[in-house]
């Protein structure tokens, strides 16, 4: 069964055809991994393999910047008041799309050499709550908690978890969902609650 669905961006048209495909499972690879996704780094797997953050919205910033300053600068309605906002779009357009291609890579480079994949089931939305907080309640470290938001966001730990699971499941591979609480300091040994003395560095009570 296929279905056909219509989408607009600004002055761009999509037609997004969906259909039923059958499962094709990819021979199995032996090798199970917990994949941990950060910000300094976008993924560190459990066995060591360690994948960069392109950062695609820092790299844009300066062309964008310039765009919406030179936006608000032009007169609403005018000619190029619509140029540069047609402009301004089409950068946008271009950090989705490179985030986009960076997500699907890299999930079927994960897909294609794990038959298991442990990943944490975060909340972002939640993580990247209002930093300012209420009159009653004013946020604090606003300014480090928007910069760390905004990493979060241009990450796209959400829309690579759905790209993963769904590459997952056309492989006959399998996505495991994990409490992400104290993720980072229960010792993978005995279950104890280490201690973090650094930000890299964890030290289990019982193998130290």
């Amino acid at each position: 069964m296929k279905t056909l669905q219509l989408k607009r961006e600004h002055r761009r048209w999509y037609v997004i055809v969906v259909t039923e495909a059958e499962v094709e499972p990819l021979p199995p690879t032996g090798r199970s991994v917990g994949v941990d996704v950060g910000v300094a780094r976008f993924l560190t797997t459990s066995d060591g393999q360690v994948v960069g953050n392109p950062r695609f919205l820092d790299a844009a910033e300066a062309g964008i910047a310039d765009l919406q300053r030179r936006k608000h600068r032009a007169r609403a309605g005018s000619g190029n008041h619509k140029r540069i906002r047609r402009r301004l779009a089409r950068q946008w357009r271009k950090v989705r799309d490179r985030r986009r291609d960076f997500h699907h890579k890299t999930a079927r480079a994960l897909v294609d050499t794990c038959d298991v994949l442990a990943l944490e089931a975060l909340r972002v939305g939640a993580m990247t709550a209002s930093a300012s907080g209420t009159v009653e309640q004013p946020g604090t470290n606003v300014a480090a908690k928007r910069g760390l938001n905004r990493s979060i966001l241009d990450a796209g730990w959400a829309q690579f978890t759905i790209i993963l699971t769904a590459k997952a499941e056309s492989a006959g591979r399998r996505v495991v969902g994990v409490d992400p609480s104290y993720t980072s300091l229960t010792c993978h040994t005995c279950g104890a609650r280490c201690t973090r003395p650094r930000q890299d560095t964890v030290v289990c009570p019982t193998h130290g």
